[in-house]
């Protein structure tokens, strides 16, 4: 596996949006205002109801117990179905139906009855949480200590005199194909089956929430 900390590839690689001088010095008053907008903002979220739930928890360790890091936008995991010819285009993929937690028959039935595009999927990913850190030295301890619980995916996306951002995530995802055009792929115990299992990824994957949360609670990074 590839021990660059870096999520793309390296600081050069085109995905990456770095500035030299980060490397040495992120600018405290910048990092601190952006800190306190991503608070408010978080505080907001809740007040409305626009929140992923399952991450309140954590987030609000972060705030609280980690003076180095906050968090920005953010998944607990989720499934969701696309309109795309194939799922992992993002530029090209169309959300037609997302929700947090598991899902029944029902309301992916209501979707299928729907016209699309081009081909329907059925996606059961995990957590993926961007935390924004002071220094490169912080960034580079919560990389470590993530990828040792089962991030191994994580890296950092952004380097910015604002801050490092670190994208961790949990390499939890799973692709169905639902509908092709006007024909549905999969039908009654088919369908139900399929669901079942990607419901149980998402639980799977949200366990992992459980072991950050743990390492956030009492180590500060």
């Amino acid at each position: 596996m590839d021990s660059s900390p870096f999520r793309a590839g390296g600081p050069n690689h085109p995905y990456v949006h770095t500035d030299e001088s980060a490397f040495s010095v992120v600018d405290l008053n910048l990092w601190r205002r952006w800190r306190e907008r991503a608070y408010r903002q978080f505080l907001e979220d809740i007040e409305i109801g626009y929140v992923d739930y399952d991450l309140v928890p954590l987030i609000r360790i972060v705030f609280e117990r980690q003076p180095n890091l906050f968090t920005i936008s953010s998944c607990s995991g989720r499934i969701v179905i696309v309109d795309t010819d194939y799922p992992w285009l993002r530029d090209e993929a169309y959300i037609v139906f997302k929700k947090h937690s598991p899902v029944k028959i029902d309301e992916v039935q209501r979707i299928l009855a729907q016209p699309c595009l081009s081909r329907l999927w059925l996606i059961a990913s995990g957590p993926i949480i961007h935390f924004v850190a002071n220094s490169l030295e912080a960034a580079l301890h919560l990389l470590k200590r993530v990828r040792s619980i089962g991030f191994k995916h994580s890296g950092i996306i952004s380097v910015s005199r604002d801050g490092i951002v670190v994208e961790v995530v949990s390499g939890v995802w799973t692709s169905f194909l639902l509908k092709e055009q006007n024909t549905v792929v999969l039908h009654d115990q088919g369908l139900q089956y399929t669901i079942n299992v990607a419901n149980k990824i998402l639980v799977e994957a949200k366990k992992r929430l459980a072991k950050l949360y743990k390492l956030l609670f009492y180590e500060v990074m």
